[in-house]
């Protein structure tokens, strides 16, 4: 039997579905009386995954569902962790990554692989014979893979990254020489695109060295621009799925007092669109990480205020040609409780969904809709963004050997952590109900020649879930019902004709999402 619709009826349908799917959610909560989150990432199957540190500096690891009631713990109590960077991944495989530094070595990093369940797989450092290894950025592999990627920089090992499988084992390592560097490279941030990674660095203090990486470490494109105004650190890089672009936020300062942060907009060739400075009139100003909102049409970046005497929360939406939309400031909860900061970002449908921590009042999560609403005592917030013009460098990468190793430790941990969950303002009522009626749906390599990857990223309790693929003319040339948990199919495109077809994954609930993708042979 054949199948036929119009694309055009399908976009409206598409429209429908999400004026259902994106309840607007607010709320403000505390969930510690006391320590932080430093990042929180919203995971495949529903809940959060978060990583801060206990009233003893120690580091959590807390699985949360999605009403924020605690699904298991772990506390790393080890005095030979030390406090760098910490990351916390979801891989392929559903399996968690987390990484921070260790003092063995004279500076190591420090990766633990839990199950989904909260059980520690096991623990390894990555270390140099001479030298420290410590490292900024961790992703989980490209593609179907289940291993992992972490990178980093320091004199010793400058501009470095390393694939592991997912025992852990290094199956290769490459430094990233950049010939115009006047210094330490590092690399800040690293996600997975497709088969590919994209990797946000630098090669001095003012510059934005972007790079494609394959999936076996190959320079695929890279872009370096530098600025002479300020100081450059690339933190963190998020893809844009409607442009197939990238968003780049970080620090931006030296020259104003700390005054200054920037948010980068490039598109799918890394090239800079759009370099915006963002300046505030208070004594300092951080922000700290960056999600994608809207299928990528917008930028929601989240940090926090200094002024005189006390710290505010600063969050801010973007459009993704760098213009501010919206910019939310807050001191704290209704009681008026000052010192509180953001840190880390995530999505939930189209709830924006952030952690941090108040001074006085430990872990804390702010759920903001897409207005910028949630936050229970906004104060005024003043900032201005100017685009600024970087100059393009036309120098060549040479990837050259890299010597770290690695060992199996054994550090100890707990599975205790404070929970005192509060609601300040709002409701999690909304996001609760809403929370399994989510897909993430990408599809490489685009044009395709000879196989299509279909990655699914779904959040969704439905039992079934349906991949169609039709023609141009609407007729079905490939259907399949997915497992819950398949995340890459794999399809051989010989017997698809060539031209444009439609990708459709949806669920027993009536909730699709689609991509269109050119096959050409």
């Amino acid at each position: 039997m054949k199948h036929f619709f119009s694309f055009t009826s399908l976009a409206l349908m598409l429209i429908c579905l999400s004026s259902f799917n994106y309840g607007q959610t607010t709320a403000y909560l505390k969930v510690a009386d006391h320590g932080s989150f430093k990042k929180i990432e919203k995971i495949s199957n529903g809940g959060y995954i978060t990583v801060g540190n206990d009233s003893a500096y120690n580091f959590q690891i807390i699985k949360y569902d999605a009403g924020f009631t605690p699904v298991w713990k772990t506390t790393f109590t080890d005095a030979t962790i030390s406090p760098v960077a910490p990351q916390i991944i979801e891989g392929n495989d559903g399996s968690f990554y987390f990484m921070t530094g260790s003092d063995e070595n004279t500076g190591s990093t420090f990766i633990v692989k839990l199950s989904s369940t909260g059980s520690i797989v096991w623990q390894k450092k990555y270390y140099l014979s001479s030298g420290s290894l410590l490292s900024q950025s961790l992703s989980k592999a490209s593609g179907s893979n289940n291993g992992f990627i972490f990178g980093g920089g320091q004199c010793t090992l400058t501009n470095f990254l390393i694939k592991c499988d997912a025992d852990g084992n290094i199956e290769w390592q490459y430094q990233y020489i950049y010939p115009l560097s006047t210094g330490v490279a590092v690399c800040w941030s690293i996600i997975p695109d497709g088969n590919n990674y994209i990797v946000s660095s630098g090669y001095n203090i003012n510059s934005l060295l972007t790079m494609k990486i394959s999936s076996t470490g190959t320079v695929l494109a890279h872009t370096a621009y530098t600025y002479t105004g300020m100081y450059i650190l690339p933190t963190r890089i998020v893809k844009l799925k409607q442009t197939g672009g990238y968003a780049i936020v970080g620090n931006y300062n030296s020259t104003n007092d700390n005054k200054t942060e920037f948010v980068a907009i490039l598109d799918q060739n890394l090239s800079l669109l759009t370099f915006n400075e963002i300046t505030v009139t208070y004594t300092q100003f951080t922000l700290s990480d960056i999600v994608a909102v809207n299928n990528g049409r917008n930028v929601a970046v989240v940090g926090s205020i200094y002024d005189n005497s006390a710290f505010t929360t600063a969050t801010l939406l973007l459009s993704n040609g760098g213009n501010i939309i919206w910019k939310k400031r807050s001191a704290g909860n209704t009681g008026g409780i000052t010192n509180v900061s953001f840190e880390g970002i995530t999505l939930n449908e189209n709830s924006i969904v952030i952690g941090g921590y108040g001074y006085n009042d430990g872990s804390v999560i702010a759920i903001l809709d897409t207005n910028g609403n949630g936050l229970c005592n906004d104060v005024a917030f003043s900032a201005t963004n100017v685009h600024r013009t970087l100059s393009l460098q036309s120098s060549t990468i040479a990837p050259a050997a890299s010597s770290a190793a690695v060992a199996t430790v054994s550090y100890t941990f707990n599975n205790a952590a404070s929970y005192n969950k509060y609601i300040y303002c709002g409701s999690l009522s909304s996001i609760e109900t809403h929370d399994d009626n989510v897909f993430e749906l990408n599809v490489f390599p685009n044009p395709a020649k000879d196989i299509i990857h279909i990655e699914c990223s779904s959040n969704t309790n439905s039992r079934e879930q349906h991949l169609n693929i039709y023609n141009l003319q609407g007729q079905l040339v490939y259907s399949k019902d997915l497992l819950n948990h398949e995340r890459v199919i794999e399809i051989e495109t010989s017997g698809f004709a060539d031209g444009i077809h439609l990708i459709r994954i949806s669920n027993d609930s009536g909730l699709s999402e689609s991509a269109k993708i050119l096959i050409s042979h």
